[in-house]
């Protein structure tokens, strides 16, 4: 049995939610938070549970972005997400899932959708189709036109204590001092911490 959520690191109260969510999912979801806090892992991870239920295999192609009921809208150049890829969205959306019961469209750097791009998609999640789910991720709800974020379901999460952080990375392997030190230095970051103690390019730079 597929566990969604069992290697995140703190946000009980939202994976609590969002287990719930799964059951009978809204049409837009905008996940906010500071960086490297895991909004974009959760966002995932919520995708996959949502095409995928029980199915291990289709779980990890989902987490591969390999899934083909799985729609990854990312910035162009890293620049932002432009009105033609709005536009192909809102095409892309009216067409019948291929694997699962729905499509997930995840935008994991919802942040850097331009204005054009909003109001292109705005229609699409004014008036979904009932089998395509929109995640968006952003720091903030007022990185998007407010026409955008109040039409979405809003799941906020917060930084994680030091302790939990703590005790995570040691339930993930990572050595009991050093994963103390990462999440000191993360401030309430599980992301941050979890690069600190198993990428040293990163505990490098930090240091």
């Amino acid at each position: 049995m597929v566990t969604p959520f069992e290697t995140i690191i703190g946000h009980r109260g939202v994976i609590e939610l969002l287990e719930r969510e799964i059951v009978e999912p809204a049409q837009s979801y905008l996940f906010v938070g500071p960086s490297n806090v895991g909004k974009a892992t959760i966002a995932r991870r919520f995708a996959a549970a949502l095409l995928c239920g029980d199915d291990a295999a289709c779980f990890g192609r989902v987490l591969a972005g390999m899934h083909p009921d799985l729609e990854l809208v990312e910035p162009e150049g890293r620049a932002s997400i432009t009105v033609e890829q709005a536009r192909s969205v809102v095409a892309r959306a009216t067409r019948t899932p291929l694997e699962s019961d729905r499509k997930v469209f995840l935008l994991e750097e919802g942040g850097m959708m331009n204005d054009e791009a909003a109001n292109a998609l705005l229609k699409t999640l004014e008036e979904p189709t009932p089998a395509t789910v929109f995640v968006i991720v952003a720091e903030t709800e007022d990185d998007l036109p407010e026409t955008v974020s109040s039409r979405c379901r809003t799941v906020v999460l917060g930084r994680v204590s030091e302790p939990e952080v703590a005790a995570g990375l040691t339930g993930l392997g990572i050595d009991e001092q050093q994963a103390t030190e990462a999440a000191r230095i993360a401030g309430g970051r599980p992301g941050l911490a979890l690069a600190l103690a198993t990428e040293p390019q990163v505990a490098d730079y930090r240091r």
